[in-house]
Parts: structure tokens; sequence; C-alpha cells
């Protein structure tokens, strides 16, 4: 299946680099995943591709290679630990200069972790009114919560299923205030995995 589907992109783009992400490059996979790459190529007249190969759906974003060699890196994020399946060194280029940049760069200033903290402060206050606009709080919360829980911990923010495994194996007592969050879904446990997540600041 993996073959076939790296055909397809060389068939179908003619890369520069494809590089593997998410759950096939971690070899973490089930039926639900899909096929997480980038493909960077010359020229492109399409940004993403989500054909469906031997049952499994592509999420495949498409950049130029002018585009990987821009400023901004926070794009190619996911790239920080990509396998790069087939390159001409654009792929690794880019892959080295986003390792260099997660590890020169703080995520966020402190200013801006404490407003983050303060704004979910502010929104489970109103989540815990328990009517439909404070459901919708506690539930937009708890959507962006992992991207939250990195950024006010100095961790660039590789995606839902990293981090959970990263809450796994680093923090035990933030691993259950969000399962027990995302599991049931109760303003109460969405209030006490907010707690968690904004520590000391904002309050």
């Amino acid at each position: 299946m993996r073959e076939k589907i790296i055909a397809y992109l060389t068939e179908t783009y003619h890369p520069l680099s494809v590089l593997l992400c998410g759950s096939y490059a971690d070899g973490l996979q089930d039926e639900c995943s899909d096929f997480d790459c980038m493909v960077i190529v010359q020229e492109k007249d399409r940004r993403h591709d989500d054909t469906v190969i031997c049952g499994v759906p592509l999420d495949c974003f498409i950049f130029t290679k002018e585009e990987t060699e821009g400023e901004d890196l926070d794009p190619f994020l996911t790239v920080c630990d990509a396998e790069i399946v087939l390159d001409d060194g654009t792929g690794k280029a880019l892959k080295e200069r986003v390792r260099r940049y997660v590890a020169e760069h703080s995520v966020i200033e402190e200013e801006e972790k404490r407003f983050i903290a303060s704004w979910i402060r502010k929104t489970m206050k109103r989540a815990r009114k328990k009517d439909e606009e404070g459901a919708y709080r506690a539930v937009a919360f708890l959507a962006e919560s992992l991207c939250d829980y990195c950024f006010l911990r100095d961790e660039f923010y590789f995606g839902s299923k990293k981090t959970v495994q990263l809450l796994k194996s680093t923090d035990e007592t933030g691993y259950k205030l969000y399962h027990e969050a995302i599991m049931t879904r109760t303003t109460e446990s969405i209030v006490l995995w907010a707690d968690y997540v904004c520590g000391n600041l904002g309050a």
C-alpha cells in the first residue's frame, strides 16, 4: 500500500521530495489513519490531495521549492521528525532548517502566554454557566487545548497524536485530566483540565 501511494505521488507530481509525517511515519497507523505527507515540487496547480488509494485517504500538502525556502517555517513544523522517502536534497534542507528553528526559538513570549492563560480562565468562567454558549466555549477550548498545553510549556505543537504521547510519557497527571475531559466532555472535567493547562499563569 505504501509503495503504491509513493508511486502515485511520484507519477502525479514528479516531486523533488516526498516527506512522510504523522502515524504512518511513526508506525502508529490504524484503520482510521490518513496518509499524512508533504510533496515539494517546482510548480503546482493545487495545494492539497485527498485521493483515496488502497482504501487509505491521502492528507497530502503540496508546496513549491520556493515556498519552502521562505522565512516563515511555521507551516513546516511537522517536517521536524518526518521521514524522507524521496529526495533530491530539498526535503533534507527543509528538515534541517526546521530542526534548527525549533532548537533555537522559544515558542511564544511570556506576555502571550499570560494572555492565553487569562483567556482560558475567562472562557471557563463562562463555561460554568452550563448554557449553550458556555458549552460551546468549553468544547471550543477542548479542541485547542493540546496546542495551548504545549505553548504554555515552551513546547512546539506537532499535532494531537504526538502531544497525547508526550502527555502519556512525561505527565501522568496531565494525561489523566486530558483523558477524562476528552472522553466525557463534561463541563467539570474540561474546567479541571483547563486549570491544569494554565498552571499559575493568568490566575
